[in-house]
């Protein structure tokens, strides 16, 4: 396989986003045009300095399904294919950008959407997004004297959402399983309409860790259910990475910063969330997480 992303760029040092984007465009190969919702990756190729070797196109961050959608339509009209890759973070797949995804879904355009999932809004500061898990320190889900617990609410069921759309391909992933998550691409790719993966990627910068451990970090979301990883094709789930046990979620939360305030009931009731959440995967029941 080529390497179609080489050279350095002005991201944070152990960017796992940037190795997500690295990883697509070796399972999709050269004939892909990558969509690049405002975000982290926007940093990547400022104009004339690039290093990627596809066409990489900027676009707001509200509106990657329609420049999609315009992509598509001209591609159809000269009658030639090419992979679409939207590659969008989460405040621009979960929150700003999810009308146009959704719309995008709706007309059954052709494309693959990977949400590069970070759980916050890093590029401006480590805001709560959508994404972001329960019990998370962000810049505005702070931890003080009226907020013991950090972020409030459970992260939105992005997968479910966009599986009920009825398109043909939704999956998890992590950058930490590169096989699994490159194996996904290429189903995708092969599969013709929408076609969404959640790729977690740790952000050592937003997440409060050592730029060299993202890879351990992503495992650790895997093993202990934080981020459980699986496929729905035309409506049929199945994991796809499953442990023989789940690890402890305290082996994960305590790795990170933004988790250090929790109390020893909180990380319990966060265990007992995943647990549960766990035996709904494991019967089938995706729309139950």
């Amino acid at each position: 396989m080529s390497e179609l992303f080489t050279g350095g760029s002005p991201l944070c040092a152990g960017c796992m986003a940037s190795l997500g984007l690295k990883l697509a465009l070796k399972a999709l190969g050269r004939n892909t045009i990558v969509v690049n919702a405002s975000g982290c990756l926007t940093l990547l190729s400022v104009y004339p300095d690039s290093p990627l070797k596809v066409p990489f196109i900027h676009v707001a961050i509200e509106n990657s399904g329609a420049v999609a959608t315009g992509i598509y339509s001209a591609y159809k009209q000269k009658g030639e294919q090419v992979n679409i890759l939207i590659y969008a973070g989460d405040g621009a797949t979960y929150d700003i950008g999810l009308q146009s995804l959704s719309g995008a879904c709706d007309r059954r355009d052709d494309f693959i959407y990977v949400c590069y999932n970070n759980q916050a809004f890093g590029n401006t500061g480590v805001q709560q997004s959508g994404a972001t898990p329960m019990g998370a320190i962000t810049k505005t889900t702070p931890y003080g004297k009226e907020n013991k617990m950090g972020n409030l609410f459970q992260r939105k069921p992005m997968e479910r959402i966009i599986a009920a759309h009825g398109i043909p391909y939704v999956a998890t992933a992590c950058v930490s399983f590169p096989n699994d998550y490159m194996e996904k691409l290429k189903k995708a790719s092969h599969i013709t309409g929408p076609k969404f993966i959640d790729l977690l990627c740790p952000c050592p910068t937003g997440w409060g860790f050592k730029s060299q451990e993202g890879i351990d970090i992503g495992r650790l979301a895997v093993h202990t259910g934080m981020w459980p990883l699986y496929e729905i094709e035309r409506g049929k789930m199945r994991i796809t990475q499953k442990p023989k046990k789940l690890r402890s979620v305290k082996d994960y939360l305590s790795k990170q910063k933004r988790f250090q305030h929790l109390k020893e009931s909180q990380i319990r009731m966060l265990q007992d969330m995943v647990r549960e959440r766990w035996k709904e995967l494991l019967k089938g029941d995706f729309y139950g997480f």
